[in-house]
């Protein structure tokens, strides 16, 4: 797909990759579910009104979270902490509402630099 917004962090750095919705009046976050993936890989997972730890690939392991307080605003960036080389990637921030199955789903590509 299209690439919509490109990163640029350096290693030891905390980034946030960009991803908004936007919602007709709140979101329905209980409802709802957000896939922050590189590929199938998963990066962090959100459901049922919380983080989900679930699969979350290792190497992301404590180092990612999302803006809580402004998620039913539409605000679904991901933040990365203590960014590494290997962060270097294409990532798909994929929301879908369960009630009516809509899906939202962007590309944030991250390009990360040694110091």
């Amino acid at each position: 797909g299209q690439l919509d917004t490109t990163c640029h962090a350096f290693v030891g750095e905390t980034v946030v990759l960009p991803c908004t919705t936007t919602p007709p009046g709140e979101l329905g976050l209980s409802k709802s579910m957000l896939y922050w993936q590189i590929g199938t890989k998963l990066v962090h997972f959100f459901h049922n009104g919380q983080d989900s730890w679930e699969g979350q690939d290792e190497k992301f392991h404590g180092r990612t979270s999302l803006f809580l307080d402004q998620m039913n605003h539409g605000n679904l960036s991901l933040k990365i902490s203590n960014v590494q080389l290997w962060d270097d990637a294409e990532y798909s921030c994929i929301y879908k509402q369960a009630e009516n199955h809509q899906t939202k789903k962007s590309t944030i590509k991250l390009h990360v630099s040694g110091k």
